[in-house]
């Protein structure tokens, strides 16, 4: 794929996330009704989330009918270009009125992370990278923070109900051991992005899906991080441990999270 190619996409794709948290965030202001749903504990979904990943594939299938797209909500199909889209990272946030939940796009070509782009619409930021041009907020270029103490640094860390609550608690104990400070926001792709600006020194979660990780964690390469691999021996579909942060903290970070 060309350069031009590529740069187009990015270009489409930081304008179809801002018209995507637009009409995501009429459902939160709810200036149109949804009732949520759920699909496990609490893993919600709502009218919203399938509205915004229908606005999203539809402009997609029609600028680039040739690419595939894996979307959290409705599926699809692994192609060598491929569109991957969570249409509401933090929907738990979202039903409950609270404002840290954002649209992810991410565009892989040939199993490569080309292009991350995730907007705030609570914020109004729009966070996006392309393979090799660095990580940018709006038009303000973004890096991790220079943090290289443990005991300086300010973590997320990710947990949902799918994963062993005594191993999410170990971790926490041993992070908060090391003199971490260790938050959970709610939304991974948001927390990664705020990886990316510097906001946060680094995330974790033992695992996530690839509408959850991908734009994220080449935003957070992009702006200096370091990440562990991704995904894992399972292939795209199957996601796997995410770990992004500093490289002043990023060896010691992933001793912890890795140890059982």
């Amino acid at each position: 794929m060309t350069a031009a190619e590529i740069s187009a996409r990015a270009e489409f794709a930081k304008h179809l996330a801002r018209d995507a948290g637009a009409l995501a965030g009429r459902y939160f202001r709810r200036e149109i009704d949804f009732v949520e749903e759920t699909k496990g504990p609490q893993d919600f979904v709502s009218a919203a989330d399938h509205a915004v990943e229908a606005l999203i594939r539809e402009r997609l299938q029609k600028a680039f009918p040739a690419d595939a797209m894996l979307g959290e909500e409705s599926g699809g199909e692994l192609g060598h270009n491929l569109w991957v889209v969570d249409p509401i990272d933090g929907t738990i946030n979202f039903v409950h009125g609270v404002r840290y939940w954002c649209i992810a796009i991410a565009f892989i070509a040939a199993g490569e992370r080309r292009i991350g782009v995730i907007y705030d619409p609570s914020l109004d930021e729009l966070f996006w990278a392309a393979k090799g041009e660095n990580a940018w907020c709006d038009e303000t270029r973004i890096h991790v923070s220079p943090r290289d103490r443990l005991d300086h640094a300010l973590v997320c860390a990710g947990y949902v109900p799918r994963h062993p609550l005594e191993e999410h608690l170990a971790l926490k104990r041993r992070l908060h051991e090391a003199g971490v400070a260790v938050k959970d926001m709610g939304a991974g792709a948001l927390m990664l992005a705020h990886v990316a600006a510097g906001r946060y020194d680094g995330f974790l979660e033992p695992h996530m899906h690839p509408w959850d990780a991908s734009a994220g964690l080449l935003l957070a390469q992009e702006a200096g991080a370091r990440i562990h691999p991704y995904p894992g021996p399972g292939g795209l579909v199957a996601g796997g441990p995410v770990i992004a942060a500093a490289p002043g903290i990023f060896d010691a970070l992933e001793r912890l999270a890795l140890m059982r």
